[in-house]
Protein backbone atom coordinates (compact mmCIF):
# COMPACT_ATOMS: atom_id res chain seq x y z
CA UNK A 1 0.00 0.00 0.00
CA UNK A 2 0.93 3.71 -0.59
CA UNK A 3 -0.42 6.24 1.06
CA UNK A 4 -3.57 4.10 2.29
CA UNK A 5 -4.26 3.43 -1.24
CA UNK A 6 -4.05 -0.21 -2.61
CA UNK A 7 -1.74 -0.78 -5.88
CA UNK A 8 -3.65 -2.17 -8.67
CA UNK A 9 -2.96 -4.36 -11.43
CA UNK A 10 -2.14 -1.19 -13.42
CA UNK A 11 0.28 -0.33 -11.43
CA UNK A 12 2.65 -3.28 -11.68
CA UNK A 13 3.05 -3.17 -15.10
CA UNK A 14 5.25 -1.17 -17.14
CA UNK A 15 4.63 2.09 -18.50
CA UNK A 16 5.67 4.03 -21.68
CA UNK A 17 6.41 8.03 -21.45
CA UNK A 18 5.53 10.22 -24.82
CA UNK A 19 7.71 13.28 -24.47
CA UNK A 20 5.42 16.87 -24.31
CA UNK A 21 7.37 19.48 -26.28
CA UNK A 22 8.03 22.66 -24.89
CA UNK A 23 8.76 25.98 -25.94
CA UNK A 24 10.21 29.13 -24.19
CA UNK A 25 10.59 31.64 -26.91
CA UNK A 26 7.62 33.56 -26.22
CA UNK A 27 9.04 34.86 -22.19
CA UNK A 28 12.76 34.34 -23.07
CA UNK A 29 15.52 35.20 -25.84
CA UNK A 30 15.50 32.29 -28.15
CA UNK A 31 18.75 29.96 -28.08
CA UNK A 32 19.83 26.39 -28.64
CA UNK A 33 18.70 24.70 -26.31
CA UNK A 34 19.19 20.55 -26.14
CA UNK A 35 15.67 18.67 -26.68
CA UNK A 36 15.09 15.85 -24.57
CA UNK A 37 15.34 12.07 -26.54
CA UNK A 38 14.58 9.72 -23.64
CA UNK A 39 12.85 9.25 -20.36
CA UNK A 40 13.36 7.32 -17.32
CA UNK A 41 10.84 6.85 -14.29
CA UNK A 42 11.80 3.87 -11.91
CA UNK A 43 10.35 5.30 -9.00
CA UNK A 44 6.94 6.22 -10.77
CA UNK A 45 3.27 4.92 -9.69
CA UNK A 46 0.27 6.13 -10.70
CA UNK A 47 -1.21 8.12 -7.75
CA UNK A 48 -2.35 11.32 -8.06
CA UNK A 49 -0.32 14.39 -6.69
CA UNK A 50 2.52 11.69 -5.77
CA UNK A 51 6.44 12.54 -6.20
CA UNK A 52 9.20 10.87 -8.48
CA UNK A 53 11.99 11.28 -10.15
CA UNK A 54 12.34 12.06 -14.09
CA UNK A 55 15.53 11.07 -15.65
CA UNK A 56 16.06 12.68 -19.05
CA UNK A 57 18.28 12.38 -21.51
CA UNK A 58 18.95 14.78 -24.06
CA UNK A 59 20.25 15.47 -27.92
CA UNK A 60 23.92 16.97 -26.80
CA UNK A 61 24.61 13.66 -24.48
CA UNK A 62 23.41 15.33 -21.29
CA UNK A 63 21.39 13.75 -18.73
CA UNK A 64 19.68 14.90 -15.95
CA UNK A 65 16.86 13.54 -12.77
CA UNK A 66 14.44 15.82 -12.71
CA UNK A 67 11.94 16.09 -9.32
CA UNK A 68 8.64 15.43 -10.26
CA UNK A 69 4.53 15.73 -9.90
CA UNK A 70 2.44 13.05 -10.96
CA UNK A 71 -1.02 14.77 -12.33
CA UNK A 72 -4.29 13.07 -13.18
CA UNK A 73 -6.79 14.85 -15.32
CA UNK A 74 -10.41 13.91 -14.33
CA UNK A 75 -11.91 15.54 -17.56
CA UNK A 76 -9.80 14.09 -20.31
CA UNK A 77 -9.37 10.75 -18.02
CA UNK A 78 -5.39 11.17 -18.62
CA UNK A 79 -2.04 11.04 -16.88
CA UNK A 80 0.65 13.28 -16.99
CA UNK A 81 4.24 13.45 -14.86
CA UNK A 82 5.57 17.01 -14.77
CA UNK A 83 9.01 17.88 -14.25
CA UNK A 84 8.95 21.55 -15.07
CA UNK A 85 11.44 21.74 -17.82
CA UNK A 86 10.39 17.54 -19.01
CA UNK A 87 6.67 16.43 -19.40
CA UNK A 88 5.29 13.67 -20.39
CA UNK A 89 2.03 11.60 -21.12
CA UNK A 90 1.81 8.42 -19.66
CA UNK A 91 0.68 5.44 -21.96
CA UNK A 92 0.22 1.88 -20.17
CA UNK A 93 1.82 -0.83 -22.15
Amino acid sequence: MVSGVKLTKHDKQKWQFDIIPKSWHKRRARRPEPTPISVAIPDFKRLDQSFCNMQVTFTDGSEKTFYSRVIYNALTDSWTVDGMHVSVKVIAQ
